[in-house]
């Protein structure tokens, strides 16, 4: 246990670039997991087979925002300790319950084969253990060890795709390498996560209902907006996989991937901003709470027009290498996913403003609302227009609910200022 402990730096005092460098590592890492798991499986496997494990992971990325529940995104604002971690750890635990749950009953109900049922599910319960981890990683991040929980994404994460990847290419077995993943990935959750909060924190389960039910209220409206807002970032993906087949789904999930380069970008920016934005705003120092906001949308925006001119110059031809096939047709599309990647990381940082002026309950009715847009448009702009469409109507989307988020922010915030 002395060698976990010295790897994972836990009785350092760290400096703050220490920290971040850790942190980006494990953001980095998680972030580009799945475009190395896609890669790899289409390269090894085929276009079928790769093309099942893109909707299985899309599914899954859905699907386990009901893990999350967004308690980390409570849990790390919780800067008065309302709840205690063992609140926190109960939470999480019986929403991955409900998540597994739930994906049986997705897949049952869309009536696929037993190999892509089980391929889902297994890709379903790696993304369950991601959320497991997230309970500990928001944890640490509390008490202001972000490297920890940068180790400890970046092992876990790393060692799961490694053994993904070996398993891949030794067995060719799509089902029997994701059943090794998993216990690698549960594995290491016991050996990086519980060895060490358990030095800090009481890791048990509580029976306390009353008071666990009043942190489930508060997480709600932030965990259904979330849901919400994956599934419209995955409709356009689901929405190909209804219409055009297994085989779409693989080049619409090669154009669709650079978006994980903002979502890499967008998430070392916010997540570690996340405490400091809420005792800025809870300490009445409001100019320094809009200037992080503003600082960060301004570098999103920068950093989506230099992803857009390296696309345009690079990316057809680097990602048609990687996938190992021809996706010279579909460049406009890719130029479009990308704008849908900055105007959504952008959404993601209204979604965090909201989420600490716990103004979070009536934010749910927005997303509700733009999933009703994408349910009338997305299959039909598909149909008529192909990938084409399912960008575009991506596209629609995204922009709908910044502007809805938007005006709602602008209107708390004049509430809140007559209120003072």
């Amino acid at each position: 246990m002395n060698f976990i402990y010295k790897i994972m730096g836990v009785d350092k005092k760290p400096d703050d670039k220490y920290k971040y460098i850790w942190f980006t590592m494990g953001t980095a890492c998680f972030a580009l997991a799945t475009l190395v798991m896609t890669i790899v499986i289409s390269r090894l496997l085929g276009e079928t087979q790769a093309g099942m494990f893109s909707v299985g992971l899309s599914i899954a990325q859905w699907l386990v925002t009901i893990a999350y529940f967004e308690i980390r995104t409570f849990q790390v604002t919780d800067v008065r300790n309302e709840y205690s971690f063992k609140y926190y750890l109960t939470l999480r635990i019986l929403m991955c319950i409900i998540t597994f749950l739930a994906s049986i009953v997705y897949v049952v109900f869309n009536n696929y084969d037993i190999q892509k049922v089980i391929i889902i599910l297994l890709v379903c319960l790696y993304k369950i253990s991601d959320s497991i981890a997230d309970t500990f990683e928001g944890e640490f991040q509390k008490e202001d060890r972000i490297d920890i929980s940068g180790k400890s994404e970046f092992y876990r994460v790393f060692f799961s795709i490694l053994v993904l990847v070996i398993a891949v290419a030794v067995s060719k077995n799509l089902i029997l390498s994701l059943i090794i993943m998993n216990v690698v990935a549960y594995g290491m959750i016991v050996l990086l996560d519980i060895s060490i909060a358990v030095k800090r924190v009481s890791v048990r389960m509580t029976g306390d209902m009353k008071r666990l039910w009043e942190l489930v209220k508060m997480c709600i409206p932030l965990a259904v907006s979330t849901f919400l807002s994956t599934y419209i970032i995955n409709s356009s993906k689901l929405s190909v996989d209804r219409v055009l087949g297994d085989e779409a789904q693989l080049y619409y999930t090669a154009v669709f991937m650079p978006n994980m380069v903002i979502n890499l970008f967008s998430g070392i920016i916010f997540k570690p901003m996340q405490t400091a934005m809420a005792v800025n705003y809870y300490e009445k120092k409001y100019k320094n709470f809009w200037h992080i906001i503003s600082k960060m949308i301004l570098i999103i925006t920068g950093f989506t027009f230099v992803c857009e001119v390296g696309a345009y110059i690079l990316g057809i031809p680097v990602l048609s290498w990687l996938y190992g096939v021809n996706l010279k047709e579909y460049k406009l599309t890719l130029l479009l996913l990308l704008l849908c990647g900055g105007v959504n990381a952008i959404n993601i940082i209204f979604y965090y403003v909201l989420a600490i002026m716990r103004k979070q309950k009536y934010m749910t009715i927005l997303y509700i609302i733009v999933c009703l847009v994408s349910f009338l448009i997305m299959d039909t702009m598909t149909g008529r227009m192909g990938l084409m469409g399912a960008s575009l109507g991506y596209l629609i989307l995204v922009s709908l609910l910044a502007a809805l988020l938007l005006v709602y922010i602008i209107i708390q915030t004049r509430r809140n200022t007559k209120n003072e």
